[in-house]
């Protein structure tokens, strides 16, 4: 029974705690924190006694930042002054290219209106050119289809026999009058002879050549044919056959059509005429 009761009463006992390792593990760390702590404070206080925060080092920090500063502010100036001068130079080129385009623009204007005006003039002018042309040729008629040297050096009088020769000798009361004649200086193209450019003293004997021409065609002389047409410039020539197209189909058709002076195209239709330019 005492035994029993010994047992009971050491059951209600509380055990002994072990020491254990984790515990020796925080204690270390403890101590070490505590040793940096130390150090730190032991050198912020040497720190603080090699320089003291008085007044005359933190007049002497602001000093130095205040030169800091204005250095960094004399550069800045420095810079905006070459800038400044620099924009004040583009700006008075700026205010001259202005001033020179100005000019210039006030020029071109000018130039363009006399330019206008000459080119008006020079249009009127080419017309009178082109008619004095065209008159100087109001009397010439042009001769295709005689071979080359068949006037024997004296085209002149050649011609003067041919007319009336090849239009009939009734029709002319008196000579034909040629003032002069001679064969073109364009070369001849597949052996075709160049053509005979003749002028007649009297308009009126010129006029009635092409009409017996155009009467008694085709003409034919050595066994060629011959055709006789006014001689006209080169300008008006240029004129006429742009209506080459349409002339074509008119004698398709056999629609009268033709030239009157200098290069207005005409057709006749069921008794009407009409003209175009």
């Amino acid at each position: 029974m005492s035994h029993m009761k010994m047992t009971r009463k050491g059951k209600g006992q509380k055990p002994e705690k072990s020491p254990r390792e984790e515990d020796f593990i925080e204690k270390d760390a403890d101590t070490e924190t505590a040793a940096q702590a130390n150090a730190i404070a032991a050198s912020s206080a040497a720190v603080n006694l090699e320089i003291p925060a008085t007044n005359k080092n933190i007049l002497a920090a602001i000093q130095q930042m205040k030169s800091a500063i204005d250095s960094g502010f004399d550069k800045l100036k420095a810079s905006l002054f070459s800038l400044k001068s620099a924009l004040s130079a583009i700006s008075d080129r700026v205010s001259t290219t202005e001033g020179t385009i100005e000019a210039h623009e006030k020029r071109l204007n000018e130039l363009e209106r006399r330019h206008e005006s000459l080119a008006s003039q020079c249009k009127l002018q080419q017309a009178k050119i082109d008619d004095l042309e065209a008159r100087s040729h109001r009397q010439n008629i042009r001769i295709i289809g005689i071979k080359e040297k068949a006037e024997n050096s004296r085209l002149t009088e050649f011609v003067a026999k041919l007319l009336p020769e090849q239009l009939g000798e009734e029709h002319f009361n008196h000579p034909v009058d040629v003032g002069r004649a001679h064969r073109t200086a364009a070369p001849a193209k597949d052996g075709k002879p160049r053509a005979n450019v003749a002028r007649l003293h009297r308009f009126q004997v010129k006029e009635l050549v092409l009409r017996l021409a155009r009467a008694k065609a085709p003409l034919r002389y050595d066994g060629r044919p011959v055709y006789i047409f006014p001689d006209l410039t080169s300008a008006i020539m240029k004129k006429r056959m742009a209506f080459q197209h349409i002339k074509e189909k008119c004698r398709a058709r056999k629609i009268r059509c033709g030239f009157r002076h200098p290069a207005r195209f005409v057709v006749t239709v069921n008794n009407n005429t009409y003209y175009y330019f």
